[in-house]
């Protein structure tokens, strides 16, 4: 009988070395389309969050002054009384002292339906690098807590545009029928101290039937809004007066529009990578192929509306280009981009910008 020979050592090291060369080749391919499929998952969750602090935001900024309703008809705007809008904390629990400036932070004012009397909403951007916390934060201005919206929000900037004329007189003081200004509370006919009669925080008494602003011009009659600086809202004059504890600057009763920038990151540390223009706070990433930069939008709402009235412009880039779509909602716009198979998400970052 003929012995049934083997495989010697070196046909066996050889194909061991194929084989295990060959594995190597197929992993060098899948890990990468993992870290592509971890990526891509989480642009769709930021890009969710996104949406959720973008369509929050808008829905009450656009309430700001909307004032009593009555039979489902929206009242006259509480613009008219005080400011609606103001750039810091307001509230029973840690308000911000007078004066305050903070470009993460708003408080509007607003009477909900069938309501009487207004409530608040203040919305800041809650920053812990110690426990890498990061979120926006939403306040109601009773002894309730604050209640988180959204995480991982790590950038939240809002930016005031408003009237460059100062409030005027519509008509006079003894009118019986107003409306008297053209915004702002109208002065008293009788002496409230420390102002003399037809004076109040707004305006002087310059002796004639229609008193005068006390407010600058920042502009033409016509002209477009202008930027309102954080020196402009923190200088005065003060509204009720400037002993008030709860005193707010007269040119906050300029404010038309709101502009907000929002920017998330990836939950996950091992899906950022260094710490630069693509991500706020550095990950553990070292591939490309595994990163989800942060993702920012911009948008702008007009406030003391009874219905929301921000418009958007979402842009995503595509192979011909970035293309972009506007409409009235966002999620419309967004949808309608998508399905155009020349988009993607996974382009550097997607953005929604100002019109």
């Amino acid at each position: 009988m003929r012995r049934t020979q083997g495989f010697s050592l070196v046909e066996m090291t050889v194909a061991l070395t194929i084989t295990l060369a060959a594995t190597a080749s197929v992993f060098t391919l899948v890990v990468p389309s993992q870290g592509m499929f971890s990526a891509q998952a989480e642009v769709s969750d930021m890009q969710q969050r996104l949406r959720v602090v973008a369509d929050t935001l808008s829905r009450d900024l656009s309430l700001a002054g909307v004032g009593a309703y009555a039979a489902g008809t929206a009242g006259g705007s509480l613009n008219s009384l005080f400011a609606p809008v103001l750039p810091y904390r307001s509230g029973a629990v840690n308000g911000d002292p007078p004066g305050t400036y903070k470009s993460d932070t708003i408080t509007i004012f607003f009477v909900p339906r069938n309501a009487a009397q207004p409530v608040s909403a203040t919305y800041w951007l809650r920053s812990d690098d110690s426990t890498g916390t990061y979120q926006l934060m939403f306040y109601d201005g009773t002894a309730n807590a604050d209640v988180p919206v959204a995480d991982h929000i790590v950038g939240l900037t809002f930016s005031y545009y408003g009237d460059p004329r100062p409030p005027l007189m519509r008509k006079p003081l003894t009118d019986p029928v107003g409306p008297w200004t053209t915004y702002g509370p109208k002065p008293p006919t009788t002496s409230v101290p420390p102002f003399a009669a037809d004076e109040n925080c707004v305006f002087f008494s310059d002796g004639s039937p229609t008193p005068r602003a006390r407010l600058a011009d920042l502009g033409v009659a016509g002209a477009a809004l202008v930027k309102l600086t954080a020196a402009q809202l923190t200088d005065g004059p003060w509204c009720p007066n400037e002993t008030a504890p709860d005193r707010w600057d007269a040119d906050l009763l300029r404010v038309r529009n709101i502009s907000v920038t929002v920017r998330v990151e990836a939950a996950t540390a091992d899906l950022r990578g260094p710490a630069s223009a693509l991500f706020a706070h550095g990950g553990t990433s070292h591939g490309g192929m595994a990163w989800a930069p942060d993702q920012t939008a911009w948008f702008e709402v007009t406030p003391r509306k009874p219905h929301p009235s921000a418009r958007w412009t979402i842009c995503l880039p595509c192979r011909t280009g970035t293309r972009c779509s506007t409409d009235r909602h966002a999620r419309r716009s967004w949808t309608a981009l998508l399905a155009d198979g020349a988009c993607s998400t996974m382009d550097r970052s997607s953005t929604w910008r100002r019109p």
